[in-house]
């Protein structure tokens, strides 16, 4: 049984490859559509995820019933979590008058989907971040203070979920409710330095590294289910790992997103532009963004590269020139269509 399940696996990969290679193919050729280009970014994505999850399956022990349950155990806990981290968000929105159009839970495909009072609700299948998507226009009239709140709503009710589920817990083996909570609140004060000492001291090499890649990133999320054999501590620790993590001043990230806010205050206050102001916020959010998921693609890039016998740097030549070659095909043909449309 376990083996059927990465041949099937295995087999969703392979077709998802074969598809995004067609269409992009028929992209090439000029005869896909204006669609097809998130189409086979999509498809490409889930083939190198489901590739990475049976070439992890094949080549790590045989996963036990009680590892696979304590792993959908903690898949339940971290979609709660996301979802009351984005409900944050979600409720300061409303506080301040602010609509929401999406309220998303999850990366890749759609597990389901629902409307409410106006707001699209989305879960997706893999419980990796979320988000809300507030009307901009509106948001940006807020008040500072105001603004603030809202990007770090998600961060409180993830450090109030933490209290709730360790006191809880303390209480369960036999704590008072008033000493249970004073443990926790130890706890978390000994626990934010510790975390901004970890990001202080990380190496470039502790996260630029071929043995971060997808599949054992894949291993690692496994083995984290043993935090899901106690509920309540699992709960708290996700909670405040991922408040921490937000708190980091990294532009697509909450804290981050509150630097930016207050940046463009300053320069708003000091006379610039308001044109070169939103030219830095999302050049800030860009650079951002490629700090958050560079390390993420390099490493998938460097690991392939080892798979293959290739170094990095012939692997990423090769790879260039391919690109460079269907580009030209492209351009090629395109150049050949104009020339035989009638003038």
């Amino acid at each position: 049984m376990y083996y059927l399940i990465i041949c099937a696996i295995t087999l969703v990969s392979i077709v998802m490859l074969l598809i995004s290679t067609i269409l992009m193919i028929k992209e090439i050729i000029g005869k896909g559509s204006d669609k097809n280009i998130g189409r086979i970014m999509k498809l490409a994505l889930y083939a190198m995820f489901t590739g990475a999850l049976s070439s992890y399956l094949v080549n790590s022990p045989p996963l036990s019933m009680e590892t696979v349950f304590l792993l959908l155990k903690l898949i339940f806990i971290v979609f709660l979590i996301i979802t009351l981290h984005e409900m944050g968000h979600f409720l300061a929105a409303k506080a301040f008058k602010v609509p929401v159009s999406v309220f998303s839970v999850g990366v890749g495909p759609k597990l389901f989907l629902f409307n409410w009072k106006n707001t699209t609700f989305i879960y997706k299948m893999i419980p990796l971040m979320g988000y809300v998507k507030p009307n901009i226009a509106v948001e940006e009239k807020l008040p500072l203070l105001f603004q603030c709140i809202f990007y770090l709503a998600g961060i409180f009710v993830n450090i109030v979920c933490f209290f709730i589920g360790l006191t809880i817990y303390f209480v369960q083996q036999g704590q008072s409710i008033i000493g249970s909570f004073e443990i926790v609140y130890y706890k978390f004060i000994e626990v934010i330095p510790k975390f901004f000492s970890i990001i202080a001291n990380l190496k470039f090499s502790d996260v630029v590294t071929p043995e971060h890649d997808i599949e054992n990133s894949i291993g690692v999320y496994i083995s984290m289910a043993d935090l899901a054999q106690e509920f309540w501590i699992g709960f708290a620790v996700i909670n405040i790992m991922l408040a921490l993590f937000n708190m980091l001043p990294i532009p697509v990230l909450d804290g981050g997103r509150v630097v930016l806010v207050v940046l463009t205050s300053i320069l708003g206050i000091i006379g610039i532009p308001k044109k070169y102001i939103k030219g830095t916020f999302y050049s800030l959010l860009l650079f951002g963004a490629i700090l958050f998921y560079g390390p993420m693609i390099i490493n998938n890039i460097w690991s392939n590269s080892r798979q293959i016998g290739m170094a990095l740097p012939e692997y990423l030549l090769w790879t260039g020139i391919i690109v460079t070659g269907l580009i030209n095909i492209q351009i090629f043909l395109e150049n050949r269509r104009n020339k035989a449309k009638p003038v």
